[in-house]
């Protein structure tokens, strides 16, 4: 699976991240071609926001209600999105890397050649979210929900599910061996086709009622 990397070019250094969001809602105007550091995107609300060409490092990025939020070809570094509202939002060509994102609502967005990073997501929300050429790398995903995703193209790579909520979200293909999936919660037929290690396998037909005899 090949995801496209952020086309960033050079970026000017930038300050009172809110403000200027603020500003591109009033003039239905882009964020652009910006990099900011230790700064904070919080309490906003309007119709459309678009972020493209932009670095975040060290940012608390906590937007209120926006309609129609998205990131393209954005860089996400040390950020801070703890219980952030992103429902619906679009992510394309976008890396988010060792941010914390513990509780952050990611249901029913759009990820296009996204990848997380050594990103704290314990209890994140991607219910419904449409996965198009999207990775987790090294990334705690404990407790969060996939209901119903839709995982057009999707890979894990190291990390932890446990007890993580699957139901609805079809599994078929998808390499599951480097994960922890200890408690995975599955209502129906999700994990047919998934690739588990030997190991796994037990777990999950424990998990499933399976009794296991010599």
């Amino acid at each position: 699976m090949k995801i496209a990397p952020p086309a960033l070019g050079e970026l000017r250094p930038a300050t009172e991240l809110t403000e200027r969001a603020r500003r591109a809602l009033l003039l239905r105007d882009s964020v652009e071609g910006l990099s900011f550091e230790r700064d904070a995107l919080e309490g906003v609300e309007g119709e459309r926001l678009d972020f493209s060409l932009c670095r975040f490092t060290r940012c608390r990025l906590a937007p209120g209600t926006v309609k129609w939020l998205s990131f393209t070809d954005c860089v996400l570094e040390n950020c801070d999105l703890s219980g952030a509202l992103l429902r619906g939002a679009s992510f394309w060509r976008v890396e988010l890397r060792d941010c914390t994102a513990a509780g952050a609502d990611f249901s029913e967005c759009s990820l296009r050649s996204v990848r997380f990073q050594g990103v704290m997501l314990r209890y994140a929300n991607f219910s419904r979210t449409r996965f198009q050429a999207a990775q987790f790398e090294s990334c705690c995903l404990d407790g969060a929900a996939f209901y119903e995703a839709r995982p057009k193209g999707l890979a894990f790579s190291g990390g932890s599910l446990v007890e993580a909520e699957l139901g609805g979200m079809p599994l078929k293909g998808i390499d599951l061996r480097s994960m922890d999936i200890r408690g995975v919660r599955v209502v129906g037929g999700e994990l047919a086709g998934a690739i588990v290690s030997p190991v796994q396998a037990m777990d999950l037909a424990r998990l499933l009622g399976v009794e296991i005899r010599d």
